[in-house]
């Protein structure tokens, strides 16, 4: 299911998406993806998947950086593996399989996203030639980023009640019958 899934997202998000785009911010169905495999899988389940989904997001978004343009696995790989660490830590104090909790996460993972990959393409640009894929300061590309993680997590509401309706073809632990 992951794999089927996460083969339909990327192109949407790629395509798709950016038609929902409001001051340069377009959802993220990836994000919303993660956000629902780290409510629900196991850690390592969720984590691995996550670092998949952001490591295939950084080797289909090149940079642009210097004249050229780089593939670099790390940023929204770094990132999408520490969004999962936080809603995994937080999902036991929550009720997974509303659509409210979904959005949510959603944004509590894109935002350590953000912050991930806004910190290493910071560090890159100070300690090797300055160069940065972003115009204007980290903070300011932070701002434009959040809107990124409303924006998704708005979407998150009726991605996520979709999402939650095929809970039980995932497979994720404690799925299945009840015995009585």
């Amino acid at each position: 299911m992951f794999i089927l899934l996460i083969a339909i997202v990327l192109p949407i998000d790629a395509a798709f998406m950016p038609v929902f785009s409001i001051a340069g911010a377009s959802p993220s169905l990836a994000g919303i993806l993660a956000a629902f495999i780290s409510l629900n899988a196991s850690r390592r389940a969720a984590w691995w998947g996550c670092f998949v989904i952001g490591l295939l997001i950084d080797l289909s978004s090149p940079q642009l950086v210097m004249g050229s343009l780089l593939f670099l696995p790390g940023p929204n790989t770094l990132g999408f593996a520490l969004g999962s660490a936080s809603v995994t830590i937080l999902r036991s104090l929550l009720l997974r399989r509303s659509m409210l909790t979904v959005a949510a996460m959603t944004f509590v993972m894109l935002l350590g996203v953000s912050l991930v990959w806004v910190f290493l393409w910071n560090i890159r640009g100070i300690w090797i030639d300055g160069s940065v894929p972003f115009s204007g300061t980290a903070l300011q590309e932070l701002g434009k980023r959040l809107g990124w993680c409303l924006s998704s997590a708005v979407v998150g509401l009726p991605v996520g009640w979709a999402l939650n309706r095929t809970f039980s073809w995932w497979g994720f632990p404690g799925v299945g019958p009840r015995k009585f």
